[in-house]
């Protein structure tokens, strides 16, 4: 006759709970497959931690060895290493000693970093970053930046991994937890900088250039560093179903690339390009600032400034996701 596996709470777990949350933290290994009502809060483990959940949250840290089957909407997840499936993920960073294995899953998230970095080819979603040692084969998900991309696209790519507790390749991540010695106690419980540039949101409306008055693509100034979204003219846009949303969108990306036809497309304008192309209007609003950035850092760079139709259907795009 089938038996209910025993409930075993070592004294060695430390357990705080309060009236939302659940904080865990153990030296060995943790089995967690419910949460006693309330939501993962900070799990520290410094074996191998093996959570079983229909939604995982929380900041998770594991000296050994993760794994996670289930929805997971997190906010950092660190461990010796990590195997994920194919539930959805979302997460600001997922980063290993060793390696990170994803399966075909949807992907919304900043960094992943570690060695070794194994992820389905039907993996799909957006990651900004994803830094390893290894080749990865090609997969559906959008962004995925090296470090070095990041940082010639957007500058100061360290500030990008500290925001996140992440460290480059080669150097610890920030407050690593411990592995240690074997074995130990098994707890279960399974009973009851550039500095960003804001965009300018004053209501004045400024006509678009057309194609036939326009001057030539690139304007050089004494001061390329000067150049800050502040002179953009802001633009009302904004209303209409999605599908005339996406039309204007398309008509903006069309302006701006026509900007650098017969030359080589900055990588902001590749990247703008896929977020539109996506149709996530959440995704496009959270990154219209770091991709106009990335294209400024990219004129800066040349000591040029962007062609005036480049500046406004940036900001027209900005007025209709804003």
């Amino acid at each position: 006759m089938p038996t209910s596996p025993p409930f075993v709470l070592s004294q060695a777990v430390q357990i705080e709970m309060t009236e939302d949350t659940l904080n865990i933290k153990h030296d060995g290994d943790v089995v967690i497959e419910q949460t006693l009502g309330r939501s993962l809060g900070t799990i520290e483990v410094g074996g191998d931690l093996t959570i079983r959940l229909p939604v995982i949250g929380g900041t998770l840290r594991a000296g050994g060895v993760m794994r996670l089957e289930g929805v997971i909407d997190a906010d950092t997840l660190h461990a010796g290493e990590i195997e994920i499936g194919t539930d959805d993920v979302k997460c600001k960073a997922i980063s290993a000693d060793a390696s990170i294995t994803i399966g075909a899953a949807d992907l919304k998230v900043d960094a992943i970093i570690a060695p070794q970095i194994d992820v389905d080819p039907n993996a799909s979603g957006r990651v900004t970053v994803i830094e390893s040692h290894n080749e990865r084969p090609a997969t559906k998900i959008k962004g995925g930046f090296s470090l070095a991309d990041y940082g010639d696209m957007f500058g100061d790519a360290e500030s990008f991994l500290a925001e996140r507790g992440l460290a480059p390749l080669g150097e610890a991540s920030a407050a690593p937890a411990k592995k240690p010695s074997r074995p130990k106690p098994v707890a279960k419980i399974d009973a009851p900088k550039p500095k960003p540039v804001k965009l300018p949101e004053e209501e004045n409306v400024a006509l678009a250039p057309t194609m036939a008055d326009e001057e030539d693509d690139e304007e050089e100034v004494d001061d390329p560093l000067s150049l800050s979204l502040d002179d953009l003219e802001p633009l009302v846009e904004k209303g209409g179903e999605k599908g005339d949303m996406q039309v204007r969108l398309q008509d903006a990306l069309k302006r701006i690339t026509a900007c650098y036809e017969g030359t080589d497309v900055p990588p902001a304008v590749k990247e703008l390009r896929s977020l539109i192309d996506d149709g996530d209007m959440d995704a496009l609003k959270s990154n219209i600032t770091e991709v106009w950035n990335g294209l400024l850092g990219f004129h800066q760079k040349r000591g040029i400034r962007p062609h005036h139709q480049v500046t406004h259907a940036f900001n027209v795009i900005h007025s209709l996701v804003s």
